[in-house]
């Protein structure tokens, strides 16, 4: 296992989203599928989110991003300072496009030259200049994995989650995608994740929050840190 280490956050951290008194349920339910008194996600943070098996984890993802299934009645406030938000599933391929080699669909996606591309792909330890022409269906699942975090990297989204992003992977793999996680997304931007695994909270997380049937069991105000320059 990777040290267990928490990155500072920034002295000048600033609230990037907040959600107040949200709800999703489905019509004519007696209860919400997932209820949100109050969270709020600051810049430079790594806010890991557990909870079993149908807790509520993606779908307050789904709140996050907007982006529920159509059948659901959303209320609430939901306040965004983020003109984008990346988003790093739970397999990598499901990130990238199947038929563009990666090196162009990289530059495409995020605008970004052609050499910042080969050097983040070479911060993730995908370095081959080959696999800049490869295919995702070319790539193997940790391989695939790497370049979503480089895609995530690449973007000039403040805000990155993932969902469940080390599941599908053994534990060497796991380890290194909490690092490049880390490491390659910025200080300065926040990283959410979604995760079953205690030992990716205890290496990523400066603040925890815990889902049980679609309520939050934890305070989820920020707590703001001071920071040594």
């Amino acid at each position: 296992m990777i040290n267990k280490g928490k990155r500072p956050r920034a002295n000048s951290a600033t609230e990037l989203f907040s959600l107040n008194n949200c709800t999703l349920c489905l019509p004519g339910a007696s209860r919400p599928l997932l209820e949100i008194p109050r969270l709020q996600i600051r810049s430079g943070e790594r806010l890991v989110i557990t909870g079993p098996s149908g807790s509520g984890k993606s779908l307050l993802l789904s709140m996050v991003t907007g982006r529920w299934a159509t059948e659901l009645v959303y209320s609430g406030t939901r306040t965004s300072g983020c003109e984008r938000i990346g988003y790093i599933p739970q397999r990598g391929q499901d990130a990238l496009h199947p038929l563009m080699p990666l090196g162009r669909q990289l530059r495409k996606a995020t605008g970004r030259s052609a050499q910042d591309v080969a050097e983040t792909l070479a911060a993730v330890g995908l370095d081959d200049p080959q696999l800049l022409q490869r295919r995702p269906a070319e790539l193997s699942g940790g391989q695939a994995q790497r370049a979503a975090v480089a895609l995530a990297a690449l973007s000039s989204a403040p805000l990155i989650l993932a969902d469940e992003p080390t599941s599908a992977l053994d534990e060497a793999s796991r380890d290194k995608i909490l690092c490049l996680l880390d490491t390659v997304v910025s200080a300065q931007k926040a990283l959410v994740v979604v995760t079953h695994d205690p030992d990716v909270a205890d290496t990523l997380a400066t603040r925890r929050i815990q889902l049980d049937s679609g309520k939050l069991r934890d305070d989820p105000a920020p707590a703001l840190q001071a920071v040594p320059a």
